[in-house]
């Protein structure tokens, strides 16, 4: 078996994101990330563009809690600035979006690349590396979409994960 922490992954700082986003919960047995993400980024997008919003960067996904029942994530857009008369999303109900923010402070960061369906070993691999680095992880890890999958070959997808440090 490969060594997991055997990865190319550093910790950088961050700087606190504002974001656009909609947070959804549900049971795992009924998860299909595809469609919540098909779902609800066209939402999030639309309500920034009626808000007179801009976008800084590749859209997210932020877990919350992933299992071993329940799918708790947030799914949005890092903005340049939170827009006037968009409530705060811990004030939203589920399904609505609202501004939040991507946390700053200390995380470790990993490019995963190739098809979604790999994700969930490469977040394997950077809980590894953490730990192998006598760090700790926090809460919250989300990844960013870098590259379009419309436009861009499964196998070539560039996923950036971020995972804060406790």
């Amino acid at each position: 078996m490969p060594d997991l922490a055997q990865i190319d992954a550093h910790v950088v700082e961050l700087t606190r994101q504002p974001t656009l986003a909609v947070r959804v919960q549900q049971p795992i047995s009924e998860l299909d990330l595809a469609t919540l993400f098909d779902r609800y980024l066209p939402l999030v997008g639309a309500r920034l563009g009626e808000a007179g919003g801009e976008m800084a960067g590749p859209p997210f996904g932020r877990y919350h809690r992933f299992g071993p029942d329940v799918v708790d994530v947030e799914i949005g857009m890092p903005i340049a600035a939170w827009p006037a008369g968009v409530p705060a999303l811990e004030d939203c109900r589920p399904g609505d979006v609202g501004t939040s923010e991507l946390p700053g402070g200390p995380a470790a960061t990993f490019t995963h690349v190739g098809s979604y369906d790999g994700l969930s070993q490469s977040y394997d691999r950077l809980h590894a590396w953490i730990h192998d680095q006598g760090r700790d992880d926090g809460p919250g890890p989300w990844e960013c979409y870098v590259d379009d999958p419309g436009s861009v070959d499964a196998a070539r997808l560039r996923t950036e994960l971020f995972w804060p440090l406790g």
